[in-house]
């Protein structure tokens, strides 16, 4: 991983048998640190830890046909339940395209905008989650304006499922207006720390349907993937 000088620590961490990695996400289209998180955990622990990566239908249908050998299947709950009652592991990034999107300026700031289905997930199957957070990563091209009101403007949740229309300066593009720019991404140092596994009091079907429930484990879940992002370098 010598472009990114990447290091990922703390794959110690990740437990036996099926979990749910939850991560901030970073640098739009680009993405880089999946795939070096992906590679390190392969080198480290082999397949049986390997995650599947839940992946945005955008994605799919540009780039199905190169990210679905390394991982990648859509992200949407059924999914995720399969993959994880066979015993896999699976990662999510909970906040999509407004995490991946966020400006330049908060990148050291997770932004899951409340979401809670991640929490309800590995409350439903029972699974523990394991917070991960990438710092430098949100460098590779830089973000100056997420573009949120353009997207609720162009009511892109309906139609893309996407809520932010991002103004990104990139290489070798310089500036772009749009929601998904493939990009040459910038040599930025990137560090990924895997926190200690996140378990829940209650499983099942009875607790997945406890809203408050729900949002306590994700505001848990929130604030690892928080700290991790504070403390890394």
């Amino acid at each position: 991983m010598p472009y990114h000088r990447a290091r990922v620590v703390g794959l110690d961490r990740i437990p036996a048998g099926p979990a749910l990695f939850v991560g901030n996400h970073n640098g739009g289209f680009y993405t880089g640190d999946t795939y070096l998180f992906g590679a390190a955990v392969h080198r480290s622990r082999g397949l049986a830890d390997t995650p599947w990566v839940l992946t945005h239908d955008l994605g799919l249908t540009l780039l199905g046909r190169w990210l679905r050998p390394l991982g990648a299947v859509p992200a949407d709950p059924a999914t995720a339940a399969a993959l994880l009652a066979r015993g896999d592991k699976v990662l999510v990034y909970p906040g999509g395209d407004a995490d991946g999107a966020r400006r330049w300026t908060q990148r050291r700031t997770v932004v899951f905008e409340g979401r809670v289905g991640h929490a309800r997930l590995a409350v439903a199957c029972g699974v523990p989650v394991v917070p991960i957070a990438a710092a430098g990563a949100h460098n590779t091209a830089i973000v100056l304006y997420d573009g949120a009101a353009v997207a609720r403007l162009l009511g892109t949740r309906r139609w893309l499922r996407l809520v932010r229309w991002p103004l990104l300066l990139s290489l070798p593009w310089g500036l772009t207006f749009l929601p998904a720019v493939p990009y040459l991404p910038l040599p930025a140092r990137i560090t990924i720390v895997v926190g200690p596994p996140v378990h829940f009091d209650r499983h099942g079907a009875d607790a997945a349907a406890d809203e408050a429930y729900v949002r306590r484990c994700a505001a848990r879940v929130h604030a690892a993937v928080q700290s991790l992002l504070d403390a890394a370098d």
